[in-house]
């Protein structure tokens, strides 16, 4: 059973499982991809309502989950959901609808999608039960042109070490967290989140983490089909 509904400017889709349950799995593409890739291109989907998650995929377009819209931001990315849209706006509603619940979320990501688990992780406290972050970037330094990066917040500049960088906001993490990175991604490079793991366990040894690099993963659903449901082996040990 699917369901679908906007909130604010997010689309959003719902799919149930055979049985009822009160744990929600929400999942974040990659930027620009549509909400329903995650269930198209890989085995995560299925996976996850055979084992009792019910889903919520998010529309996010060209969404990296900044904090807002700035006045270097281009025109043509402003309408699309923020980190702000889904904290102030989206989750309230969702909790008011019963469909996610404090401490019975998961959210799961790939690439942008990814750093908006750490994101929304650093900002929501207990709400969510843990989430896992797929060839995620987080470290805003490591490309000083980075295209998405530019185009949401403007050229390289304090800007980007100070609003919305995940390296600096993971300690702010209080639930459990999967990371995983293919060591032969051409697209994202694996040291973001290496770098992210060694920083958490600097400043975090508490904060239960684990990092996964695969040599020869790539930045394709062969790899996040195959993280993906080992990050679901990961949720059910904080169930």
């Amino acid at each position: 059973m699917a369901q679908t509904f906007q909130i604010a400017s997010c689309l959003i889709e719902v799919r149930e499982p055979a049985r009822p349950v009160r744990r929600t799995l929400i999942l974040l593409p990659g930027w620009n991809y549509p909400r329903t890739r995650w269930c198209d291109s890989s085995s995560v989907c299925t996976e996850a309502l055979s084992r009792g998650y019910r889903l919520l995929l998010l529309e996010m377009g060209k969404s990296i989950y900044a904090s807002q819209v700035f006045p270097e931001t281009r025109p043509d990315w402003r309408s699309y959901p923020t980190l702000r849209t889904l904290i102030d706006t989206v989750f309230p509603e969702l909790q008011r609808r019963h469909l996610l619940e404090n401490g019975k979320g998961y959210l799961l990501g790939l690439s942008t999608g990814g750093r908006g688990v750490v994101l929304l992780l650093a900002h929501t406290g207990a709400l969510f039960a843990a989430g896992a972050a797929l060839s995620g970037d987080f470290d805003p330094h490591l490309d000083s042109r980075d295209p998405l990066l530019t185009g949401w917040y403007g050229r390289y500049s304090q800007r980007w070490d100070e609003v919305d960088n995940p390296m600096r906001l993971a300690q702010r993490i209080q639930r459990p967290l999967f990371l995983a990175h293919g060591v032969a991604d051409p697209v994202v490079p694996y040291q973001h989140s290496q770098r992210l793991f060694e920083h958490l366990r600097s400043v975090r040894p508490d904060l239960p983490c684990v990092l996964h690099l695969d040599p020869k993963g790539k930045h394709d659903f062969t790899f996040w089909d195959k993280y993906g449901r080992l990050a679901l082996d990961f949720f059910e040990e904080y169930d």
